[in-house]
């Protein structure tokens, strides 16, 4: 009996034995087959994204009844470049926002009576402005006036003491270079109490003033120099600029917020979205191990990319609400000649695979930086001061970036790449044109907004070519914004509406950063969008290509205002999908038809609205 049960059991292990093995089997072939297909990227084809443009419906019409725009005068002095440049900035802003304008030379008499919602003097040679009297009068019944340029006074033309008395000045004296901005309040939007300076190349020429006690101050220099100030005169208004207008666009906040200061309930559209590019992302991950790095950190480069950098974006991401644009680069190599093969192996392969659909998969995007980091240039583009090489023809660019869309396309295959940055920021028109010829898909540049005249870089304007094409630049950069860029980024938001950053998944290794380490840098950018968040938060995340409706609508919008004691009416048409205004106002808003009003800051709401009419009503009326 006892032999018969051993034997039983004896079988029954067995069984279960064969059986074990069975499933082991079955698991090992099944990981075989797994990673085979993980090896054949196979997993690349399933729930891939396309990367569609989605614009907006149906053009909305225009109204039936004939509504004027709001109209403003310039007054400018012809022999005078600052006054030029205050002059042409001022129209293109005034254009842009939908405002019709007269520009008259300082020489004219002029007719200057209420049916101007602002009146701009873009000179500050006030004793030779022929109507001026004129223009103080429309002031005292009730209008706007505005000063863009410091007062210079002339043996031939003096400015009288009553007229600087008129303009807030008790007395006035020497010109001096001032150094950076302190904003006392909200003048601009989301910029109350910011301040930078100390060490910055930021000046302008300022007069030393002493004002009247019933002035306001809104900005000032870093040692305290009034830079704007705001008069009452009559029943009106006066906001005076203290400085030079400069030939870059760092004043171009300055310039839109002394127009919604025109006036009462003043309104104009903005983009409203945030954008953030990661440069050189996805992109080959240097080998072995940087001193810096391994002395803060004791990891190798690939560690650090993978355990301590990704994770610290994606949950800034997060935290944050940020959609990153990530663009690609194939190899780091030095080649401007072809034939141009791929060199970046299995393990960059891996990384655009990995990185990139995680990318994705947070609600990002993926676009083009090059087959590697050479500037698309000929020579004469500044190549050696970034130890590049000068590319010898179009075809040579063209072939390279045929070889570039080899690569992404058999790991993205149905993924449209529609973003397009310069590496470092450089482009020359056959740059450009090669890659509309080999990637006529894309539809947005991003380089930079503004920079030193010396340098080569891209700068653009915010616009939209003939052919499609949107010109989309960054306005600030790095892991720890500087306040020279933050006050670009304040400028251009008060402007039209744009958040747009940048960064390298490499900066640690630059020699900017040699005194910076990893700390301070995830600090530093954790900061910095933490604190855009809080003075923006009606701005909308999107990413390159997901802004590009938003920047349509904007192009091609048209819009007018009806005001009355119970609230405004806004008219919109020639628009797709929603736009966004500021409106800056002394009311409280009670409540709202076909919009909605969100508070932006003090006395500032941001309107949305897709309605031909949105109605907005005063809580005082009530």
């Amino acid at each position: 009996m006892m032999q018969c049960r051993q034997s039983a059991t004896g079988t029954e292990v067995g069984l279960v034995n064969k059986r074990s093995l069975c499933i082991l089997l079955c698991i090992a072939f099944a990981l075989g087959l797994f990673f085979q297909y993980s090896r054949m990227d196979g997993f690349l084809h399933l729930g891939v994204a396309d990367n569609a443009l989605r614009m907006g419906g149906v053009l909305r019409a225009a109204p039936t009844e004939q509504m004027p725009r709001e109209k403003f005068l310039i007054i400018y002095d012809p022999e005078d470049v600052p006054s030029m440049y205050a002059r042409h900035n001022m129209e293109k802003i005034l254009t842009e926002k939908r405002k019709a304008f007269e520009s008259h030379p300082l020489t004219e008499s002029l007719a200057v009576d209420a049916s101007y919602q602002g009146v701009i003097l873009a000179t500050g040679r006030l004793g030779a402005v022929r109507s001026l009297s004129a223009v103080l009068d429309y002031a005292r019944a009730g209008g706007t006036l505005l000063l863009l340029q410091k007062f210079e006074q002339e043996e031939d033309f003096p400015i009288s003491a009553d007229v600087l008395q008129t303009f807030g000045v008790a007395q006035m004296g020497a010109t001096k270079d001032v150094r950076g901005i302190h904003l006392l309040t909200n003048f601009l939007v989301g910029g109350k109490d910011f301040r930078f300076g100390e060490g910055t190349v930021y000046t302008t020429h300022a007069n030393t003033v002493t004002l009247t006690a019933d002035t306001q101050v809104h900005i000032a220099s870093i040692d305290g120099t009034p830079l704007l100030w705001e008069k009452p005169l009559g029943a009106g208004r006066i906001y005076a600029y203290n400085g030079v207008e400069r030939d870059d666009k760092t004043n171009v906040g300055i310039l839109t917020s002394m127009i919604a200061h025109c006036g009462a309930d003043t309104i104009y559209p903005v983009v409203g979205v945030k954008i953030f590019f990661i440069d050189d992302f996805p992109a080959p991950i240097p080998e072995g191990y940087f001193y810096k790095i391994y002395d803060e950190l004791g990891v190798d480069t690939e560690t650090f990319y993978r355990k301590i950098w990704w994770p610290f974006m994606q949950h800034l991401a997060k935290d944050e609400d940020i959609r990153y644009t990530g663009v690609i680069i194939e190899t780091y190599g030095a080649q401007v000649k072809g034939p141009f093969h791929p060199l970046g192996g299995r393990a960059a392969r891996d990384g655009l695979i990995i990185y990139g659909r995680e990318l994705l998969n947070m609600g990002g995007e993926l676009g083009l930086h090059g087959y590697n980091h050479q500037s698309l240039a000929p020579d004469g583009y500044g190549q050696g001061e970034l130890d590049y090489v000068p590319w010898a023809s179009q075809a040579d660019m063209e072939e390279s970036l045929r070889e570039l869309r080899n690569y992404i396309t058999s790991v993205y295959p149905n993924y449209i790449f529609r973003a397009y940055v310069p590496p470092s920021d450089i482009l020359s028109p056959e740059g450009k044109q090669a890659v509309e010829n080999v990637f006529p898909e894309v539809k947005v540049f991003a380089s930079l907004f503004d920079g030193p005249a010396d340098k080569k870089a891209y700068y653009q304007e915010f616009e939209r070519q003939p052919n499609g094409v949107y010109e989309i630049p960054r306005i600030s950069s790095g892991h720890a914004a500087s306040g020279l860029m933050y006050w670009q980024e304040i400028g251009v938001l008060n402007y039209n509406g744009t958040f747009a950053h940048f960064v390298h998944p490499d900066e640690i290794f630059y020699e900017e950063s040699k005194d910076s380490s990893w700390s301070e840098m995830e600090i530093g950018l954790k900061n910095f969008m933490h604190d855009v968040n809080r003075r923006f938060p009606w701005l909308t995340a999107t990413t390159a290509s997901e802004s590009i409706p938003y920047y349509s609508d904007y192009f091609d919008m048209d819009y007018r205002v009806r005001r009355t004691d119970e609230g405004m009416t806004l008219y919109t048409w020639n628009a797709g999908g929603e736009l966004r205004f500021l409106l800056r106002t002394a009311h409280e808003i009670d409540r709202t038809e076909d919009c909605t009003a969100e508070v932006a800051d003090d006395g500032v709401y941001l309107i949305r609205t897709s309605a031909t009419e949105a109605h907005i009503y005063w809580k005082e009326a009530e």
